[in-house]
């Protein structure tokens, strides 16, 4: 999949025939689950989201190389032509049944981490970095250490992801803390109930918009050519 085909990938392109359908199944359920799952992200509405690409339908049979290496195409055109549109993604974790992945926008992610509460945070967690980079490097070797393990404990996953994900520091302390939850939506909330539920409904709003042009048949440069490049 070269950059120019992977900015075009439309989800009315459906699947194609024959010994290609494997591999433009592959390019479609990641254009699929980009927009899912990272639709905040690509509205510019929040830092970064984590998602995951499952691949236990590709783990047998004759095209099981061939679809792993149009994955491997696939993530090597994105991460080489989001940032021209502001964003990036890299490889977390791979599993043999899924390969999860994180998207993230630079300058927001830098905001979010550069927060004092969410620097005190990651302090008390032991983080040592000081970019983002650092940062997400040090999250990534918990993330894989956690899931890894065999029987962790829900204790040890890393919850101060929440600051890369762009929800508030008191929510993350809250939710860390064991404190009870003021309302839910895409996070636990701790604080103004109120303010809470209009930032849900805010996020919300512009993820629904994202997903609903690409269902419409909105190519992918077109989502991300919404928002200025950085």
């Amino acid at each position: 999949m070269s950059g120019r085909h992977a900015m075009a990938v439309r989800l009315a392109d459906g699947l194609g025939a024959g010994s290609d359908q494997s591999l433009n199944d592959v390019c479609i359920t990641f254009a699929e689950s980009l927009v899912s799952n990272a639709a905040g992200v690509i509205a510019g509405a929040k830092p970064a989201a984590i998602f995951s690409i499952p691949m236990r339908a590709y783990s047998a049979g004759k095209w099981r190389r061939l679809v792993r290496q149009a994955l491997d195409e696939a993530l090597r055109a994105y991460a080489e032509m989001l940032p021209a549109y502001g964003m990036r993604v890299a490889v977390l974790y791979r599993t043999d049944r899924r390969v999860f992945l994180l998207v993230w926008r630079d300058c927001e992610l830098a905001d979010s981490l550069g927060d004092p509460e969410a620097v005190a945070i990651l302090r008390e967690q032991g983080y040592e970095g000081v970019t983002p980079q650092e940062l997400l490097c040090e999250l990534r070797r918990r993330l894989v250490g956690y899931y890894h393990a065999p029987k962790a404990p829900a204790s040890a996953f890393p919850h101060e992801i929440g600051v890369f994900l762009g929800y508030p520091p008191e929510d993350v302390r809250g939710f860390m803390e064991g404190k009870e939850a003021t309302c839910r939506g895409a996070w636990h909330a701790y604080g103004d109930e109120h303010a809470a539920k209009r930032r849900f409904r805010a996020l919300e709003a512009q993820e629904r918009r994202c997903r609903s042009r690409f269902a419409a048949g909105e190519p992918l440069h077109a989502l991300f050519a919404a928002q200025p490049a950085i």
